[in-house]
């Protein structure tokens, strides 16, 4: 690192200033590190209000999760708790898309048959 050196006198002290610049490599773990993470909140919501209510409420409190430990400083464990928001989201979708699936079907063979 190189700089420039400057001296200057204020009130009779003198001070000497020396600028020095910096560059750093960025790494992977440095961007994973500064990127944001999502709540899901709007999506777990959704989910809760729609879809398989015991997952969607479960999703929206794990959703809940990510902003207080973003707020501790725990980045990781919001890490976490994002992915299970989504987690769950895509579960309580996928069980009432497995719910309606049966009943269309059921339907669908009770008609067949009367």
């Amino acid at each position: 690192m190189s700089g420039r050196v400057g001296t200057r006198t204020v009130g009779g002290m003198e001070t000497t200033v020396e600028l020095r610049t910096t560059v750093a490599a960025t790494t992977h773990d440095d961007v994973a590190a500064v990127r944001p993470v999502r709540s899901y909140q709007l999506l777990a919501v959704a989910c809760a209000m729609l879809c398989f209510r015991p997952l969607g409420v479960a999703a929206v409190v794990s959703a809940g999760s990510v902003r207080t430990r973003l707020a501790l400083g725990d980045l990781e464990g919001a890490r976490r708790a994002s992915r299970r928001a989504l987690g769950l989201c895509c579960a309580s979708a996928s069980v009432t898309l497995f719910f309606l699936l049966v009943i269309v079907v059921g339907s669908v063979g009770y008609s067949n048959t009367h």
